[in-house]
């Protein structure tokens, strides 16, 4: 039994949001290159070159793109479960080396202190707005893994599931 969930940051709205803003800052940089570069507009004493502007329009349209599409990703496959928050923090974690999978106890984005990829003493998590999370405890690692999901008896379903295939090989 495979598994998939793509789980957003943050909400659709704010999302939306944070788009127009950065979208509108890298216009403003934009249109001031553009101004400087091809209107010939002198550049005034107080203002920024072109070359800035242009460097500061591109790095907040890849910012806005980037912000746009995060989400934690979680899938189990055959032999192995896979969480990433983005391209970044990705976590592969053996079926076999799982010991156990327990449902996590509280609200886990307070106790992270926020959303996102969040390492603490004794748990690293992948947080996001989901309704549950679950807690695994993993051979031979000092922190427990800590995942928001939607679907919790799902997920664990298949982490029982996937793992008890690996143990019967």
């Amino acid at each position: 039994m495979n598994y998939f969930e793509k789980q957003p940051i943050m909400p659709k709205k704010l999302m939306v949001v944070v788009t127009i803003i950065l979208i509108f800052l890298s216009a403003l940089f934009g249109y001031s290159f553009y101004e400087q570069e091809f209107m010939d507009k002198p550049v005034p004493a107080n203002a920024m070159a072109s070359h800035w502007a242009l460097l500061i329009c591109a790095v907040t349209a890849l910012v806005a793109w980037y912000v746009s599409k995060i989400a934690i990703i979680t899938k189990v496959e055959d032999e192995h479960l896979f969480v990433s928050l983005g391209k970044f923090g990705k976590t592969k974690v053996a079926l076999k080396d799982i010991e156990s999978v327990e449902d996590k106890k509280g609200n886990p984005a307070a106790e992270f202190l926020g959303y996102g990829y969040r390492v603490k003493l004794k748990q690293l998590g992948y947080i996001g707005r989901g309704k549950a999370a679950i807690e695994l405890t993993i051979k031979d690692q000092k922190r427990t893994l800590v995942i928001t999901t939607d679907n919790a008896s799902s997920l664990k379903e298949a982490l029982r599931y996937e793992h008890a295939a690996t143990e019967s090989l």
